[in-house]
């Protein structure tokens, strides 16, 4: 009975992106199927999207949307 909690992830050579949400889901970030890296970034009420080729880049893109709706 050495049973140890396993972190799913910590199993796969290489995880994907895990997508996030960003102001109360104005903004979201979902890992494209089928690719290792890239997300598609969701936004204006869901009526736009952005394949990013990464993380960094989604949130960059995301920030670049929040700073100029001010």
């Amino acid at each position: 009975g050495n049973m140890k909690p396993t972190n799913s992830l910590i199993l796969t050579a290489k995880p994907g992106p895990l997508g996030f949400v960003v102001d109360n889901g104005k903004y979201a970030a979902i890992p494209l199927a089928g690719s290792s890296t890239k997300l598609v970034v969701i936004y204006d009420n869901c009526t736009k999207t952005k394949v990013c080729r990464n993380e960094q880049s989604a949130r960059n893109f995301i920030d670049k949307l929040r700073k100029r709706r001010k």
